[in-house]
């Protein structure tokens, strides 16, 4: 049974304050849990609160109401927490106290069972399926958000071939990474990298970041199309201007229409192989999103961030006309652990691709999400680069599970 909570804030890696949760059973098991932060959020997700205000919900109101509760009994935790939030965003107690809390209970169920946490999660999903690999995406330049180098584009990605071991897919990602380091230098581009690890070098356009990685893979050895696909987090909805309902791309004076938006994205599956666009367009378009799924659809896999907010009923809106390929799993959008785990059934129900995602901001030690992706069996994960430590931990987690299964 669960003896007591105790939450205070640490720092994640934007040097910003996040909340951290300890959750001790009366066995004298203790896990704790921290939770990310995200500087790209979409306007649907769960509300985070200040961390004063959230460790103090956690300290006072839920350590009150999960005293004595079950912890191998998630659904009921979940239940309760959602109970005394009474909100349907989480304002009340805030999505990041109720998040820090339910994932803590998960891990310290998982101690006490002597599993590891990726065993545990698989069997409250109640998974029949085997244990599979994700393919990485390796976001190696970035602009948006998560950068300030005037980029548009959020993320640009280098993602291995399925077929690939897992080892194999983090030495190709390793191998681009360290490609696209050396050829930004010899062109006297800057190798200060955003908030996710990628090279964040000003004077890029989409197209010039796309070239540049097209030149790394093949500096590094690997066929473009074969060995290695491209990929992007456009994160539309931050240059999208909803007043006069345009696209603003201002590194290429560009303001285009939904349709003509969608007309530079065609020009540029034609020019190189991105398999993977997330969020083209802005997360308040559903019309558009189903308008133009057809047309991009046939040349790459269409994925929804903003869009879904890891909620089943944004999901519910983006299948029915089918808008999207694939989604991305975040569980701080939503804000406990049972949510996360139905937003990704309801997801695999409808044959979408899942791709679990940190966010910006991350603490060194979080691997949670790395485990959640290997128990669900997720088709993608997204770490980042393969640098920075926080980065780091997530994929050298999974590299531990894959040598442990061999």
């Amino acid at each position: 049974m669960i003896k007591s909570i105790l939450s205070y804030k640490c720092l994640n890696s934007r040097a910003s304050w996040t909340i951290r949760t300890r959750v001790e059973l009366e066995n004298g098991i203790i896990a704790c849990q921290t939770v990310p932060d995200g500087a790209s959020k979409g306007e649907r997700e769960a509300i985070s609160l200040p961390v004063e205000q959230a460790t103090k919900n956690v300290n006072t109101t839920i350590a009150s109401a999960l005293a004595g509760m079950d912890p191998f009994d998630q659904k009921s935790i979940d239940a309760r927490l959602l109970e005394i939030d009474g909100t349907p965003n989480k304002s009340n107690l805030g999505a990041n106290s109720l998040l820090s809390v339910s994932l803590a209970v998960a891990k310290v169920a998982a101690l006490s069972m002597d599993l590891p946490l990726y065993e545990y999660l698989k069997s409250i999903y109640h998974s029949p399926n085997p244990l599979v690999f994700p393919t990485p995406l390796f976001n190696i330049l970035n602009g948006g958000a998560h950068a300030r180098n005037d980029l548009s584009f959020q993320e640009f990605m280098v993602v291995p071939s399925m077929g690939f071991s897992y080892e194999r897919k983090v030495e190709v990602g390793v191998d681009c990474y360290n490609a696209l380091s050396k050829k930004l230098l010899e062109n006297g581009y800057s190798i200060g990298v955003g908030d996710e690890g990628g090279f964040a070098p000003h004077e890029f356009t989409a197209p010039k970041a796309l070239s540049y990685i097209v030149d790394a893979v093949s500096e590094a050895g690997y066929a473009l199309g074969e060995d290695v696909f491209l990929g992007m987090d456009v994160a539309a909805g931050y240059f999208y201007d909803a007043d006069e309902e345009v696209y603003r791309i201002k590194e290429e004076d560009l303001v285009l229409t939904s349709e003509e938006m969608v007309d530079y994205y065609r020009d540029l599956l034609k020019d190189f192989p991105i398999i993977y666009l997330e969020d083209p367009l802005d997360e308040n378009a559903f019309d558009q999103w189903s308008k133009y799924h057809p047309k991009l659809s046939k040349n790459t896999m269409l994925v929804g961030d903003d869009l879904v907010v890891t909620n089943t009923d944004e999901l519910e809106k983006a299948l029915s006309p089918q808008a999207i390929d694939g989604v991305i799993v975040k569980p701080n959008q939503i804000g406990t652990l049972t949510e996360t785990l139905d937003f990704v059934r309801m997801a695999q129900n409808s044959e979408q691709v899942i791709t679990v995602s940190h966010r910006s901001g991350e603490t060194a030690e979080d691997t949670f999400i790395a485990d959640l992706a290997l128990a669900i069996g997720a088709e993608f994960v997204k770490f980042g680069a393969p640098a920075r430590g926080e980065r780091v931990v997530k994929y050298n987690r999974i590299l531990d599970v894959y040598h442990h299964e061999k």
